[in-house]
């Protein structure tokens, strides 16, 4: 390859690098080697700054000329000629771009290959490409070289003397890569890409001005994706751009590389900036105060002006926020997936110029994107230069697959007739498998891939991504896949241990459910679940965040059985030492006797694996006192989310040795205590304030009164929709039981404070914990009953997120198994329409009605499980309701 020398930067203007279409002198019949010779010219400026923890490497565009041109000609040794395949199976590095551009020069094809493929796949693609010689890391080698010349990255690389003689040129139609598709859908096949083909690409991006030689642009994607190869090594070096590489991709390690690397530029996924979006949030809400009041507020005003001002708005108003972790960040490139319109709004609020865009591998990246003097959110911009796109068989919505057709587009892939006939259409048009549409402007908008659709069995479709997007909104979910199963949505939910923790483990089943039918409010009907499992593991993606749609229904039908009994896990040396400690060792001991026939795995969910829930964890913790001495407190307990965390709880407990006495108030004989008189008379206020409020407010009506027993002790058991059920329960009893009346009340709101615990107390409210162990609250409600008394007990133990009748928790089953009282269903309706979950304060003055349901008789429901006398009490409710059980 002959005039190939390093030299200075000397003279590149900023219009001659990238202002122009083709301004940097590449032609139609140019190649990537003409694209290295002109990247050589840049000279001592900085072309690789690779991060690798604390230290950091930097390679300028000279040093990376000299290293290209000492490994191309030991490759053409090593008998890598013209057309001749050469593998790359490792982590980025300034060793893993050297390479790649020493098998550019050395007239070779790059055959890139995903480093988080197992061996096996990885030679599988090695034969596929006709791949002898393979650059690796060090630790692969072993491996490869039983199949080709496998060659360490990060060691020494093989280096020729300058005088080793003139280097193939190759021709613009010639194959430069071999790129393997993400596999979302099934199997990758390999895809052959010409110089001619990237190229093309390239020029159209470097012509719209995006970049420039003052840039410096971190690349935390792998470079094996024609995304992250086209857009950021190609475009990138082209443009006399300085490529970043943060030495990992956790939050720390990209602040990292934005910040010592003085970066102003990213190049991400929209999974990438999704995150970004919800850590500033996160660190706004944590300030508090007047910061997290105003920060709403401010971001609505710089979208506001952002038709007249640009991104210049959002860098003056958050020039603090943007200088406290990406100073210089101007420009941020999406690509892979679809950015969420929200997140894109927020960043172009935050000052951040968004660049997005639309391509697949078999386009060489880019077929659309938006330019800087074209821009509409929410799309994927319109068509690059020199490329067509058409939209075929829309539906009613102009929404229909779409092709394309152009200079960057493959034409076939390697070895694969039958795909490669699939893929195009008849008159040359390359079938994307995505479904999209043109508006009047010429912008694309993408809908979902087409092999991704769902179809229900009603015939409707659903394209999974943007409900994803809904549901993984939810604070307790961390990811979510739907599926048709059956021709129902169903999802496959990883849970946010962490979050799920916060809000009581114990329920850990019932708290995803409660988050999905909530979010689902906000959802067409079609898109609401009907069924649900819980992963335990993160969802399969790609490298771009895109998920492996191929493998979901194994996985969710996985999910769905009961964890097979197939061995522990290897114990890390940490859990080795945690069973090592005498209490956490008599604890697994005892845990394995009392679930004698289960292999134990300190991974385990008490709750999923083996259906420990609120009333289990009350037999399982008198257990643990009685047999080992260990008291767990409930919110210890709500902690726990795998068996090793109950190790730790116990040893914790353990080391703190006996417990105090619990709070003077808690107790039951302080809780069930006789009012005093003034206490009564204040009672009586709150009483008569809640008759009047409901009454003429609400236009309380109260039906099947007469079914109430005279006195005493009886069960009160109501549906649960709104904050205003306990009022109209209480305005709708009889004044001679009011004072015999106590209420089951959660302890998230009634015994936040002292002034909360007050008013609890007056108006006789039994301390309930839904999310956390049943055991106290089984005790003071059934003190209650015991004293013939009155008590009132919500049994779905949270408020309908959707109005209607939600699952019965066993607590109330035990309350009656117990002490078997009557017990009287009441069906409350209106109230949900008046003040449902998510309705700020006031409530809607809507009438409503409370009917005392006949009561049921006890001892039919005595045999039953805890569960089925809850089931009971709900059927009488369903049925009055008009509804199933």
């Amino acid at each position: 390859m002959a005039g190939f020398e390093p030299g200075r930067r000397g003279g590149h203007t900023r219009a001659r690098i990238c202002h122009r279409r083709g301004a940097i002198g590449l032609a139609e019949r140019d190649t990537l080697q003409a694209l290295l010779r002109h990247i050589a010219s840049y000279g001592d400026a900085p072309a690789v700054i690779a991060f690798t923890g604390e230290r950091s490497e930097t390679r300028s565009f000279a040093a990376l000329a000299r290293a290209v041109l000492a490994l191309a000609p030991a490759l053409a040794r090593r008998g890598v000629g013209r057309g001749d395949a050469v593998a790359i199976i490792a982590p980025n590095s300034p060793a893993w771009i050297t390479a790649y551009w020493a098998i550019v020069a050395a007239g070779g094809v790059a055959v890139l290959i995903d480093t988080l493929l197992g061996d096996d796949d990885a030679v599988r693609m090695l034969a596929k490409a006709g791949c002898r010689t393979v650059f690796t890391t060090a630790a692969r080698v072993p491996r490869f070289a039983q199949n080709a010349d496998a060659i360490a990255l990060d060691a020494d690389l093989p280096a020729a003397p300058g005088d080793a003689g003139p280097l193939p040129e190759v021709e613009p139609s010639d194959v430069a890569l071999i790129l393997f598709t993400s596999g979302t859908t099934g199997t990758p096949k390999a895809v052959p890409l010409t110089h001619r083909n990237i190229l093309a690409n390239a020029r159209a991006i470097m012509a719209a001005g995006l970049v420039d030689h003052s840039d410096r642009a971190v690349i935390p994607l792998p470079l094996h994706h024609a995304y992250s190869l086209t857009v950021g090594l190609t475009t990138g070096l082209g443009s006399g751009v300085a490529l970043i590489l943060p030495a990992g991709v956790s939050g720390p390690e990209l602040v990292a590389a934005l910040v010592r690397g003085e970066a102003t530029v990213l190049l991400g996924v929209p999974r990438l900036y999704s995150a970004l979006v919800a850590g500033i949030r996160t660190q706004v809400a944590a300030r508090g105060g007047l910061v997290a009041r105003l920060f709403p507020r401010l971001l609505r005003l710089s979208r506001a002006l952002q038709p007249v001002a640009g991104t210049a708005a959002g860098r003056v108003i958050f020039a603090k926020l943007r200088r406290a972790f990406a100073p210089k960040l101007r420009l941020l490139v999406s690509g892979g997936a679809a950015l969420d319109r929200e997140v894109e709004d927020t960043l172009n609020g935050l000052g951040f110029a968004v660049m997005t865009g639309y391509g697949l591998t078999e386009t060489s990246a880019m077929v659309a994107f938006n330019e800087p003097k074209a821009v509409r959110a929410g799309s994927a911009g319109r068509a690059v230069p020199g490329v067509e796109l058409r939209i075929v068989r829309p539906d009613e919505s102009g929404n229909g697959e779409i092709e394309a057709r152009g200079a960057s587009l493959f034409k076939g892939y390697l070895d694969d007739a039958e795909a490669t006939q699939r893929a195009f259409t008849a008159d040359g048009w390359f079938r994307t498998g995505d479904l999209g549409r043109i508006d009047a402007a010429g912008f694309l908008h993408i809908v979902a891939r087409q092999s991704e659709t769902i179809v229900l069995a009603d015939g409707k479709k659903l394209f999974p991504e943007e409900f994803e997007t809904v549901y993984g909104g939810h604070r307790l979910i961390k990811e979510i896949a739907l599926l048709a199963v059956n021709g129902a949505l169903v999802g496959l939910v990883v849970p946010d241990l962490e979050a799920v923790r916060a809000a009581g483990a114990v329920r850990m089943k019932e708290l995803i459910r409660d988050a999905l039918v909530e979010t689902a409010r906000t959802l067409p009907s079609h898109a609401r679940l009907s069924g649900f499992a819980i992963a335990r593991e993160r969802l399969p993606r790609t490298q771009l965040g895109k998920i492996r749609r191929h493998l979901v229904p194994a996985l969710y039908a996985r999910a769905l059985e009961e964890r097979a009994a197939a061995g522990p896990t290897a114990l890390s040396p940490e859990d080795e030492a945690l069973l090592k400690v005498p209490a956490a060792a008599s604890a697994w001991e005892w845990l394995k006797r009392r679930f004698a026939g289960r292999t134990l795995d300190l991974d385990m969910s008490p709750q999923l694996d083996l259906a420990i829930e609120s009333l289990g964890w009350v037999d399982l913790t008198l257990a643990l006192e009685r047999d080992l001495g260990v008291t767990l407190r409930e919110q210890e307990i709500a902690r726990i989310v795998t068996l090793r965390d109950l190790l730790n709880e116990i040893v914790a407990a353990a080391a703190a040795g006996p417990r105090p006495s619990p709070p003077a108030e808690s107790r039951p004989e302080a809780v069930l205590a006789p009012l005093g008189p003034v206490e009564r008379v204040l009672r009586g206020l709150v009483a008569s304030i809640a008759w009047a409020v409901m009454r003429f407010a609400f236009r309380l009506r109260v039906e099947g009164r007469e079914n109430l027993p005279r006195q005493g002790p009886f069960l009160v058991c109501p549906n649960h929709a709104s904050y205003l059920d306990p009022f109209a329960v209480g305005a709708a009893l009889p004044r001679r039981l009011l004072r015999d009346t106590y209420w089951a009340g959660w302890t998230g709101i009634l015994y936040t404070s002292r002034l909360r615990r007050r008013f609890s107390r007056v108006t006789q409210v039994v301390p309930v914990d839904v999310d956390h162990t049943a055991g106290s609250s089984i005790v003071l409600g059934g003190a209650v009953l015991g004293r013939g008394q009155v008590l009132v007990w919500f049994p779905e133990g949270a408020r309908s997120p959707d109005g209607t009748l939600q699952r019965f928790l066993p607590g109330v089953g035990l309350v009656v198994r117990q002490h078997p009282v009557p017990i009287v269903p009441v069906n409350i309706t209106g109230n949900f329409e008046a003040w449902p979950l998510g309705r700020p304060f006031p409530p809607k003055l809507h009438p409503i009605t409370v009917t005392f349901l006949p009561p049921l008789d006890p001892t039919p429901l005595a045999g039953l499980e805890p569960q089925g006398i809850a089931d009971a009490i709900r059927q009488a409710i369903a049925v009055a309701r008009g509804t199933t059980a």
